[in-house]
């Protein structure tokens, strides 16, 4: 299971601008912050100000060639390092506002790579490695030459493995845009039930639709109030026996209920005799839209929900499986949400945490701090989601 025994939320930002007030928000004075996938700009510069002098930042990036184009043009090597680069010299220099500070060779510990494969070796194993991180940082889609988020999730996973229980971090911060779209349109049924989280009234279907996940049949059903609209189509992947077929059929427009099972299919018919079931199988996408031509005589493609309650992907071991799984459908269907039943989604929907959710509610606390001086409501500037 991905990020299994850790509490640690993992603060999903997609600019640099974001990551320098995730910073602000999470890290504080003296804290030992590792940056993977430095940029050695402003976004360490911001992270050595923040933790101050007794701090301690370590900067883990691989090798460039060349240090006039992309991102490296941006870099400022010296701010961070003196004659030696994996152990800078300490600094005599006292400036007393952190803001007109431009060296932090006094708190860093700057380190190169000659292949992401080393990072282990590297940060956690070298002679005078930290043993512990208060926070984490991570923007490696320059180093793996992609962004997709199974791979990032799948990295963040092995960080969080490397390092003992008792000494995760506060919190991770990642930059990644693909990860950040995930962590906006993923969503714990609960926070669905308590209005902590509302689905826009004026989302349309989409290859990235919002995506539901809940534990258990009764949490499961209980978000069709939540997601279905009168004229919706509907396709439910995995719908055994029909009754929550059923209850899709009665608020919907129609749902067509699928399983592999073909002797599931059989009794699913014999129950409901006027809702239509096809035995087919969730991965082959193909198949399930021509479905909706064959057996709703609609020419129309894909679906505008899609319920999927597969046995494997049900339990708390199959996240890059029902990723995967999502995507394809996300990709071929385009349904306007999908709904999971699933321990592991659920349990990355509580880890996920969509940056400017976060960034609002720090907002928010600041102005009702204000309001109790000042006697006024707070007026706060909201970061729009």
């Amino acid at each position: 299971m991905l990020f299994a025994g850790t509490t640690s939320p993992i603060i999903c930002c997609t600019s640099a601008n974001e990551v320098k007030d995730a910073i602000t928000l999470f890290c504080r004075k003296n804290d030992t912050v590792l940056e993977l996938g430095a940029e050695l700009a402003d976004v360490s510069s911001h992270l050595c100000r923040t933790i101050g002098e007794h701090g301690k930042a370590v900067l883990v990036d691989k090798k460039r060639r060349d240090s006039n184009t992309g991102r490296c043009k941006f870099r400022n090597v010296e701010t961070f390092v003196s004659s030696s680069l994996d152990q800078p010299q300490k600094t005599t220099e006292t400036v007393e506002n952190e803001e007109m500070k431009s060296s932090f060779v006094d708190r860093v510990n700057l380190i190169y790579l000659d292949d992401l494969s080393d990072w282990k070796k590297k940060i956690f194993h070298e002679p005078n490695a930290c043993s512990q991180y208060d926070i984490i940082i991570m923007s490696i889609s320059h180093i793996i030459g992609h962004d997709l988020y199974m791979t990032i999730l799948s990295f963040a996973n092995e960080m969080f493995n490397a390092i003992p229980v008792k000494s995760h971090p506060r919190a991770m911060i990642i930059k990644s845009k693909t990860l950040y779209s995930l962590s906006k349109r993923l969503v714990h049924s609960q926070r669905l039930f308590d209005g902590t989280t509302k689905i826009p009234d004026d989302i349309k279907r989409s290859s990235e639709p919002y995506i539901i996940a809940g534990v258990k049949v009764d949490e499961y059903r209980k978000t069709i109030p939540f997601t279905v609209r009168e004229d919706d189509a509907i396709l439910e992947v995995g719908c055994h026996f029909g009754r929550t077929t059923k209850l899709l059929d009665d608020a919907g427009r129609h749902c067509i209920g699928v399983d592999i099972g073909p002797k599931i299919i059989k009794n699913a018919r014999k129950q409901y005799p006027n809702i239509q079931f096809a035995v087919g199988d969730a991965w082959k996408t193909l198949q399930l839209i021509k479905l909706r031509k064959n057996l709703a005589m609609e020419d129309e493609l894909g679906y505008d929900i899609v319920y999927a309650d597969i046995g494997g992907l049900s339990g708390a071991d199959g996240h890059l499986e029902s990723l995967s799984l999502l995507d394809s459908i996300g990709h071929a269907l385009e349904p306007r949400c999908i709904i999971i039943k699933s321990v592991c989604m659920r349990s990355l929907a509580s880890r996920l945490k969509f940056f400017p959710k976060e960034w609002n509610k720090f907002q928010a606390g600041q102005g009702k701090k204000e309001s109790s001086f000042k006697g006024e409501e707070p007026k706060t500037k909201r970061v729009k989601i």
